[in-house]
């Protein structure tokens, strides 16, 4: 996905903070989004109101903010929704919590570099170990 961002004219490797693209550029990401998490519009947003603020849109954009522009891969590439959702929407088999934190700790902890050189942990994400920050992230505020 990171040739279609730049094919919009947008450098991956410096991505702004969500709320910061201008409109008109914001809808042509959105399509990039979508189509790396094989979503549809209306799995974020509400038919027939798409300004209309919903959990996946906030918790969509905290992703954005923390994860696409504050870290590369672990090879210094850029980060973007594919990176690790891998063209679907939900990306986690929560099931087996030793699996899931096999996982976690591979693609994220080993998988991911903070732009900032600070080392990651499993609180970089979660207050505390097992804390699901995407019921924060998606809470309204």
């Amino acid at each position: 996905m990171l040739s279609d961002l730049q094919a919009l004219g947008l450098d991956p490797d410096s991505l702004s903070r969500i709320e910061k693209i201008e409109p008109r550029a914001l809808r042509r990401v959105m399509k990039v989004l979508a189509k790396s998490l094989g979503a549809k519009c209306t799995d974020c947003h509400l038919e027939g109101d798409f300004a209309a603020m919903t959990r996946r849109k906030r918790i969509a954009a905290k992703m954005w903010d923390e994860f696409v522009v504050n870290f590369t891969m672990a090879d210094g590439s850029a980060v973007f929704c594919d990176s690790c959702h891998k063209g679907r929407i939900l990306q986690l088999d929560r099931s087996d919590k030793k699996l899931l934190e096999s996982e976690m700790d591979a693609n994220f902890v080993h998988g991911l570099r903070r732009r900032d050189g600070a080392e990651i942990a499993c609180e970089t994400c979660h207050e505390v170990r097992g804390m699901p920050f995407l019921e924060k992230w998606g809470a309204a505020k």
